[in-house]
């Protein structure tokens, strides 16, 4: 049975305060200034709350900056009629001054090559009795039987990225990829965030101002002239690292990023909450009640291909054979709708992701620990197959699997997780102390396991999945 000092987690309104300092010091990309305040705030709250061997770590990373965007278009028939379209430069493209083309619309009989090509995004929405499916796990909390009924649209357009694969490349002299499909009017959409630099110049626009640019299409031969200064330059950033001494000579790490592709209060300002959360709370739990050592860990450069993760993983794989398990825990999201053109939050929170190792009595103790705190709309995730294809969740978390460690790896995918619409109001609040008593149950209820048995439970899918149909 877990041990649970509920009057030591911090109030909501404590974890609130610390949310809104982060997302008020401006855009947290790796190497911008808001960044590095929030590495050394970091630091000095561990300090506050007496964690030992308080670590900054440095890791090389590429900043992206970007300004100067222009982009008019015209018809051809029309030289003197041009219309200037408010963009957003796509991530580490590469920039451009002055290139002026042909705009074509995708399709698959139109020959793009030197052209600008056009085409229109939509986010991934599907039904979330199919993610039950997919994910070839029973285990989920849906006390209101919702999840038969309820779709989840997901902040990726998987069409987009097919336009900057290096088979294209060469043949296109740009792209505009038009936000049709978003549930609100932007063009603030920092995706791709893997760091890798492309030589083709891309913008997004708008949903409404897409429409220009379609509606000239359909009159004519339309040309554009497409302008952004951009940089790619190397930073240093840091992984930040503190510690608490247990009872056990084993570890569990509990971690999440520090940065975010705007001032992103979600992504992931409500995840460093949550590591501060535990933080706090352990720090006045004495040492002969922490069943194991803790390690906190704030890495940096998710936003740049997870760099961050990438880095502690690769530079502590002895340390790594003595972690039990390595929780981490990202986006505490509120529901949204929208209405004419913009996103309005909802009392409900984004569908929770849960992506747990394949072992039975780590799902069980998540499980457990979820319908204690009534954490609805949650659902467990195998660590890879999700999305399809992938060896490892989309998470930092997921570097912890691809080594072999256990973890627990909370997120949830709000549409608006890489846009600027990501903003204070949308943190569902209600869900910081049950989230952070959640967590605090697992650990306690790990009590009992070493790193080496609880990794000796490991179970293939296969495996997994005969002995949970022999259970049921």
């Amino acid at each position: 049975m877990s041990s649970l000092k509920k009057e030591l987690v911090p109030s909501t309104a404590e974890m609130m305060s610390w949310t809104s300092k982060i997302f008020k010091q401006g855009i947290r990309r790796p190497g911008y200034p808001a960044d590095y305040w929030a590495e050394n705030w970091v630091k000095k709250q561990f300090e506050r709350m007496g964690l030992q061997d308080i670590t900054l770590d440095p890791v090389e990373v590429k900043k992206w900056e970007a300004n100067e965007t222009k982009l008019k278009v015209w018809l051809v028939d029309s030289p003197n009629d041009m219309y200037d379209i408010p963009c957003f430069p796509i991530p580490y493209t590469t920039p451009v001054h002055d290139l002026e083309a042909e705009l074509c619309m995708v399709s698959d009989n139109m020959l793009i090559s030197g052209k600008i090509a056009v085409s229109e995004l939509n986010l991934l929405t599907f039904p979330i009795k199919t993610l039950k499916s997919l994910s070839g796990i029973d285990r989920f909390y849906d006390p209101k039987n919702e999840f038969d009924n309820l779709d989840q649209t997901v902040p990726f357009d998987y069409k987009m990225r097919a336009f900057l694969e290096p088979k294209l490349r060469d043949n296109l002299a740009g792209f505009i990829g038009i936000l049709s499909g978003y549930p609100w009017e932007t063009d603030k959409y920092y995706v791709p965030y893997d760091a890798v630099e492309r030589d083709i110049p891309g913008v997004y626009v708008s949903r409404n101002n897409g429409n220009i640019i379609l509606e000239l299409i359909k009159k004519g031969t339309v040309r554009a002239r497409l302008s952004y200064k951009a940089t790619i330059s190397e930073a240093i950033s840091h992984n930040i690292t503190g510690s608490l001494e247990g009872m056990s000579d084993e570890w569990i790490i509990i971690g999440t990023h520090h940065d975010g592709p705007w001032n992103s209060a979600v992504e992931d300002a409500s995840g460093m909450t949550l590591v501060l959360a535990q933080t706090k709370y352990w720090s006045q739990i004495p040492k002969e009640q922490r069943p194991f050592n803790l390690l906190f860990l704030m890495n940096c450069a998710h936003m740049a291909g997870g760099k961050g993760a990438l880095t502690f993983v690769e530079k502590n794989k002895e340390f790594l054979n003595k972690v039990v398990v390595g929780i981490h825990l990202e986006h505490v999201a509120r529901d949204v709708k929208s209405e004419n053109g913009k996103l309005v939050p909802l009392d409900d929170p984004t569908v929770r992701w849960w992506f747990v190792s394949r072992i039975l009595p780590l799902e069980e103790i998540v499980e457990d620990a979820i319908i204690h705190e009534n954490l609805q709309r949650s659902i467990l995730l195998p660590p890879d197959g999700f999305p399809p294809g992938r060896d490892n969740p989309p998470t930092d978390g997921g570097f912890y699997h691809l080594e072999g460690i256990p973890f627990i790896s909370f997120l949830t995918a709000p549409p608006y997780l890489f846009d600027t619409a990501d903003t204070l109001d949308q943190i569902h609040q209600e869900s910081y102390q049950p989230l952070t008593r959640a967590v605090i149950r697992m650990i306690n209820d790990l009590k009992d396991y070493t790193a080496s048995r609880l990794r000796s439970f490991v179970l293939s899918k296969k495996e997994r999945y005969k002995i949970r149909k022999n259970m049921k």
